[in-house]
Order: structure tokens, then sequence, then C-alpha cells
């Protein structure tokens, strides 16, 4: 019974392993695995305490303090204590005092510019961390995406290339045979040799690119997947809609995350300004305060405290501070000028942003529009290349051709089949390039991209 139950785990998790991953198990694993995206959202939090730390400094302040004290002091000379009959002093003794303060203080400002602008600049800034995760988020769609899709590739590169030294193989052993009859020269077997050798070297490094974007995508996964979903060749080539892409450019440069995180980043470089030049105005705060003394006389000497034995006293205060400030050496002026300056480049870092967003939205655009005639060009550029491929090594065979006509129609057709592997991935990349762009990119998206996967073992 028990070796069934270990045979039945074991045939489990060996199907689990050859279980092709789709990109929507690829991606939710990586929410919770890509270090980048985790730090974006550890820094979002760390950020957003910036609000409450703010927000501290206008609210009341409440301090209790207690302060115990023991104080002990001898008398001589006139103060020496004598007996009954006045002629033979005493020896002197120690008075000790134990006494404790304790008080409790309320501040509160009224009016501090300097404060209030940090709240503002605070709130700004946490917006501007909400947009960031959000463009974070929509940055990790993409990231897997890409890395998804490239191994994708370099699986379909990698056949095409096997494919093609398999069969520089089988034509490399024919020439070598009609050579021993005398049927073929010697420069026929070294042009073929060459071919094959060439054929071998690019599947090595087909090889080699496959494993380096496995590798990439487990960086942001954690997580090695020796197989993955393939991409139906008939996956819809869709145009944008709508189709204007000034439309998609005017969404961008509303609803792209990261203009809107360098928005709130100007917003926040204008209130420091603001803090920084609330230097040269007063400050107005209230302060109230209740303190109560104990003392107690322990040796009950009436010359240490007004009172015989213990005493309490109540002292109740409330001031109004106002503070003017008239010199500080020049700080103010050079603080509130180096917030202006850091407001500049705010400034233009956000236009840059905003530049850098238009032009991937009308890149991304372009590129679609470009790859759903790409991709169709390129699957008839491999049937076309095929067609010629047999017209030619039915030539060479009876002659009509030469074998560098036959091995350079190979190549084409390998080029071919290389160019459409990277066209139809580009062609999906492009389509997250452009959502993301305009800020729209969700789950949805990918959803919708992982219906066009083919689940299978490898």
């Amino acid at each position: 019974m028990n070796k069934k139950i270990l045979f039945f785990i074991a045939a489990f998790f060996s199907f689990q392993s050859a279980k092709a991953a789709d990109l929507l198990e690829v991606y939710q694993q990586a929410l919770i695995s890509d270090p980048t995206y985790q730090q974006a959202i550890a820094q979002r939090l760390a950020t957003k305490e910036g609000v409450p730390i703010s927000v501290a400094s206008i609210l009341p302040n409440i301090a209790l303090s207690a302060n115990p004290s023991v104080t002990r002091s001898g008398y001589a000379g006139s103060a020496l204590q004598t007996d009954v009959t006045g002629t033979n002093p005493l020896t002197p003794r120690n008075n000790t005092v134990r006494a404790y303060t304790l008080t409790l203080s309320v501040t509160q400002t009224v009016f501090d510019f300097g404060k209030f602008s940090g709240v503002a600049g605070a709130t700004a800034t946490s917006k501007s961390a909400d947009a960031t995760l959000n463009a974070a988020l929509q940055d990790l769609m993409v990231r897997v995406a890409n890395a998804y899709f490239a191994v994708l590739r370099d699986e379909d590169n990698l056949s095409y290339s096997e494919a093609s030294k398999l069969a520089y193989g089988q034509q490399l052993d024919q020439i070598k045979q009609q050579f021993k009859v005398g049927l073929k020269t010697i420069t026929d077997v070294y042009t073929a040799q060459a071919s094959y050798d060439s054929a071998v070297a690019s599947y090595i490094q087909a090889q080699t690119t496959l494993a380096n974007d496995r590798e990439n995508l487990r960086v942001i996964t954690g997580t090695y997947y020796p197989h993955l979903s393939s991409l139906s060749e008939n996956f819809p080539l869709i145009t944008p809609q709508p189709v204007d892409v000034e439309k998609w450019v005017k969404t961008a440069q509303l609803q792209n995350w990261s203009i809107k995180s360098s928005q709130y980043s100007v917003d926040a470089a204008r209130q420091a300004i603001h803090q920084q030049f609330a230097g040269h105005l007063p400050t107005v705060s209230v302060e109230g305060s209740l303190q109560r003394e104990y003392s107690e006389n322990i040796n009950d000497y009436n010359n240490v405290i007004t009172e015989n034995g213990p005493g309490t006293q109540t002292n109740r205060t409330i001031m109004l501070n106002i503070n003017v400030p008239i010199f500080e050496g020049g700080g103010v002026v050079a603080q509130t000028n180096q917030a202006v300056y850091n407001y500049q480049v705010a400034q233009q870092q956000l236009e840059q942003t905003m530049r850098n967003t238009v032009n991937t939205t009308r890149q991304s655009y372009l590129s679609i529009l470009q790859g759903v005639s790409q991709v169709g060009a390129d699957k008839q550029a491999i049937k076309s290349n095929i067609s010629s491929l047999a017209g030619m090594e039915a030539s060479y065979r009876v002659g009509t051709e030469t074998l560098v006509d036959v091995l350079n129609q190979r190549q084409k057709l390998y080029q071919a089949q290389t160019q459409y592997a990277t066209d139809r991935y580009a062609f999906v990349n492009n389509v997250l390039a452009l959502k993301q762009a305009a800020g729209t990119l969700s789950f949805d998206d990918l959803r919708a991209i992982n219906a066009w996967l083919i689940k299978d073992k490898a």
C-alpha cells in the first residue's frame, strides 16, 4: 500500500514538472518573487509614512515628566543644637529632604507655515509613491511578458536551427558519397562542410541564448520553468483601437503612471520651496503646563522647608509663544534658493518623462501596425523559400543549379524562419508596451494574451 502511495506521489510531481506553465502562472509567481516589484512596494510604504510624521508636527504635543530628588545638608556654628544645660554642643546631624516634581505640558502649534507646507509636500510625495507603485506593477507585467516570449522565441529558433543543421548534415553526407564515386569535387565537399559547420555553430548559439533567457526569466520569478505554453500560430493580429495615434498620445499624457508620479513630485518640490521660505515668517504656538511639587523633611528641621513635615505646591501656566526670526546668517535664503533649483529639476524630469512617454506611445503604435503586415509577410516568405529550396534541390540534382545556390537558399529559409519568430513575439510585446505607455495595461490584458497560448508538454 505504501509503495502505491509513493508511486502516485512521484507520478503526480512528475506530471506537474512536465506541465507547461502559462503566462498568468508565471506572472502570479513574479508578483510575490520579483525583487524589483517588492522593493517598489516597500518604498511606497516607507514614503507614505511621511504623511503621519508631518501631521504629527502640527498636532498637540503632550509630555509628562517626573523629577525625584534627595537633598542632604548639615549645619554647624550658630546653627548647632545644644543639650539642656546649654553648655555642651551636640554632634551636628544631616538634614534630609525628599522631593519630586510632576509636570504635565501641552504644546499646540497655532501658525507655522513651514510645518503646514511640510504636510502638503508629504501628501504630494505619498501620491507620487502610489503612482510609482502602479507604474512598477505595469512594468512587471511587461517584463514578465518580454522574458516569457523571449524564451518562446528562442525555442522556435532552436527548433529551426536544429532542422537546418540536420538538413545541412544530410546534404554533406550526400556530397561525400558522391565525391567517393567521382560525381562531386573536393570543392563541393568543402563548401558543404563549411555550411554544416556554420549550422552547428548557429545551433550552439541558439542553445546558449535559450539558456540565458531562461535564466533571465528566473531572475524575475525566482523559479526555473523548463516548459512554457507556446503561442498559437493563429493568434489574432489586432490593430490598436482606436485607430488614431493622437488619441493614444492624449490618453498617455493623462493616464500614464510615470507622468502622474512626476507631476506629484513637482507638487512636492513646490511645497518644499514654501517650507524653506517659511524661515522668514513668524511662528505661533500655545503652551500650557500643570506642575505639582511634593517635598518631605524627614528630619523635622523647620529651617529646611517653610512648613514642618511634607508639603505640596501646584503651579499652572498658559503661554502664547511668538517667535519672529530676524537673521540666521543667510541660511534661509540659501535653502530657499536650493529648493527653487530642485523644483526646476523636478519640472525638467516631468518634461523628459512626458516626451519619452509620447515617443514610446507613437513607436509602439506604429510598430503594431507594421507588425500586422510584417508577420503575414514573414509567413509568406517562409512558404516561398521552402518552395524555392525544393525547386533548387531538384534543379541541382539534374545539374542546372549549383551547390552554392542550394546552400544559400537554405540559409535564406532559416533567416525567414527566425525573422518570423522575432516579429510575431515582438508584435505581442508592442501591444503591451502601447497599453503601458497609455497607462491602461491591466491583468485583463495578460488574460487575453494568455488565451492565445497553447498548453502542452514538451
